[in-house]
């Protein structure tokens, strides 16, 4: 499994991407929409990725979706059908204004700082300069509050990712298509293979 994509997130003029939610199964179920996708690309397991932001009246927003539907008919999202797009998620992409109604917070991140690039799942949301928490209630859109010092507390705290040693293991893995031996350890498959959002809200206790 490579390191995925994640959904982005557009707020105050820049591009953001969401490295944790709050509440993740009550955020986005893409299968409410009769969507059925399957893994396009191994760096897109879930099979889409989406592009969150508000409307004019601060609510909670899908504004684009990448993804497939596994050969089949797709189905229509607020009475708008996809059009065909190259992405690792998928041949398809929707172009939406669809209102959501989640409750809770979830952390958007840029300046992603390389050193703290891990190659399983998700990055953590310390590997990034920028770090935010939106809340929301019932989709509006209620507060902002800036993490960035904590962020900067945990790059402190906890240790770098990877040792040169490791990235040298699993790049010797990659080349060789072997893994446990070279590189896939149980210990680095622990710490980094995390396809979900939720386990990594890292500020809850701070």
């Amino acid at each position: 499994m490579r390191a995925q994509f994640f959904d982005g997130f557009d707020f105050a003029t820049y591009k953001f991407s969401i490295v944790a939610i709050e509440d993740v199964d009550e955020f986005f179920n893409i299968e409410e929409f009769g969507l059925h996708p399957i893994m396009y690309n191994e760096a897109c397991l879930r099979g889409y990725t989406a592009i969150f932001g508000f409307n004019d009246e601060k609510m909670l927003t899908l504004h684009k979706l990448l993804t497939n539907n596994n050969g089949m008919e797709p189905p229509a999202i607020d009475g708008i059908h996809p059009v065909p797009f190259h992405s690792p998620a998928g041949d398809l992409k929707y172009e939406l204004n669809h209102v959501m109604d989640y409750s809770g917070s979830i952390l958007i991140a840029n300046s992603f700082i390389d050193k703290y690039f891990v190659p399983f799942g998700f990055q953590l949301p310390h590997a990034f300069r920028k770090v935010y928490e939106l809340t929301f209630d019932k989709g509006l859109f209620v507060k902002v509050q800036d993490h960035s010092q904590e962020a900067q507390e945990l790059r402190i705290e906890y240790e770098e990712p990877l040792t040169s040693k490791k990235k040298m293991q699993i790049k010797w893995g990659n080349l060789t298509h072997k893994s446990e031996e070279y590189g896939f350890d149980d210990e680095t498959i622990a710490q980094y293979m995390d396809l979900s959002y939720d386990t990594k809200y890292l500020f809850e206790h701070l």
